[in-house]
């Protein structure tokens, strides 16, 4: 039992803001330490040319959890942005999901055909996964299973993971859903979605607006803890530290290493500033076809600034995470797999000794949490603190 409420977060992301909101109302004393000059992690969003833009790529809030979204909308209002994804295949251009819209621009003249069957085999079932299409024994079926396999999944996905599309995990590819109907929404299970109306910098600034919370800017958690592996104890800035400790970096780091280093995916990321008030269609447009790019994202058709003549797109490009390599030293992804998932475990065991230690997080778990996710695991840690 702790002697004294304390609690030491790393990283000042969303995970480690959630920790710090619901335990400093319970009177922890809590210290953040963040290696960046700025709080917010992976959502972290600044102004550009007066355009709002999101340093690490497009972050668009959905859940389908209302205590979660009541969560969020104590320190933000959402704008209600539902994200209407496009995929550019040559000179086609199609909604992603694919849905029955998608159907007639891909399969044309089969298109009422293949609809049909559809209706008639799931019924009034709203949403079907790939692996379900591509059991049904129809030949155009299979036919336009095959096209959307390759040039809408498998070619995206491979350049997203850097492997061939059969060692991806296939919950990876289920997690996108085909929409029996025309509804056009690439998150149709959730309910609740949007950005804020100001910015994610600002929305976890206000999670971390309190009394008992100090924020420690460009001071890396790592140097400032000591671990005695053999004694079981830890130490903040050489005094044995009792309190709560959650650490939202990647285990291995904390390690130095010592089992080798966790893969990631990393993507490098290009903005580029258009002398035009909108640069394409929608927030998102996918295209898998291309060599390299998965995809272009326009941040004013999310944020729906107004009145601003000129716009900023990204353009994403997977890359393997190097740790000695600045483009692409930034973890985004783990690769989920057995393999990798024995040597996190490993890390996992070496800090498990230290029974006041808590990972959070994507990278502290080693999982691919969307926001809520992420919420979600850290609100429940959280509470299970008196």
């Amino acid at each position: 039992m702790l002697k004294k409420k304390e609690a030491i977060i790393i990283g000042a992301g969303l995970a480690g803001a959630t920790v710090a909101n619901i335990l400093a109302k319970k009177n922890y004393k809590i210290i953040v330490y963040e290696k960046n000059n700025f709080i917010g992690g992976n959502c972290f969003d600044y102004y550009r040319k007066n355009i709002l833009i999101h340093k690490y790529g497009p972050h668009i809030f959905h859940t389908n959890k209302k205590e979660i979204y009541d969560f969020v909308c104590k320190y933000t209002k959402l704008n209600n942005f539902i994200n209407k994804v496009y995929v550019r295949h040559k000179n086609l251009l199609f909604p992603l999901p694919i849905n029955f819209t998608s159907i007639k621009i891909i399969a044309k003249d089969d298109a009422n055909y293949i609809i049909q069957k559809l209706k008639k085999k799931f019924g009034k079932t709203k949403l079907i996964t790939l692996s379900q299409l591509k059991q049904i024994n129809d030949a155009k079926i299979k036919k336009f299973y095959h096209f959307i396999f390759q040039n809408v999944y498998a070619n995206y996905t491979a350049k997203m993971w850097g492997v061939k599309f059969d060692k991806v995990n296939p919950k990876t590819i289920n997690r996108v859903k085909i929409i029996l109907g025309d509804e056009h929404n690439y998150f149709p299970q959730d309910k609740y979605q949007g950005l804020p109306i100001n910015t994610y910098t600002q929305m976890i600034t206000k999670m971390f607006e309190h009394k008992n919370i100090k924020i420690n800017l460009k001071i890396d958690g790592k140097k400032v803890l000591k671990f005695d592996f053999k004694n079981k104890k830890i130490y903040l800035n050489k005094t044995k530290f009792n309190g709560l400790i959650f650490y939202c970096g990647s285990l291995d780091e904390l390690a130095n290493y010592k089992f080798g280093i966790l893969p990631y995916r990393s993507l490098k990321i290009e903005f580029l500033l258009k002398k035009m008030k909108k640069f394409q269609q929608n927030a998102i447009i996918n295209y898998p076809s291309h060599p390299k790019m998965t995809r272009i994202c326009e941040y004013k058709l999310m944020t729906q600034q107004k009145n601003i003549d000129n716009t900023i797109i990204s353009k994403e490009y997977p890359k393997p995470f190097i740790l000695s390599n600045k483009q692409c030293n930034h973890r985004f992804y783990p690769i989920i797999n057995k393999k990798n998932l024995v040597k996190y475990n490993r890390y996992l065991r070496l800090f498990k000794i230290f029974p006041n230690f808590y990972p959070l997080g994507r990278l502290g778990l080693y999982k691919y949490f969307d926001m809520d996710d992420t919420i979600e695991y850290a609100m429940k840690l959280a509470n299970s603190f008196h």
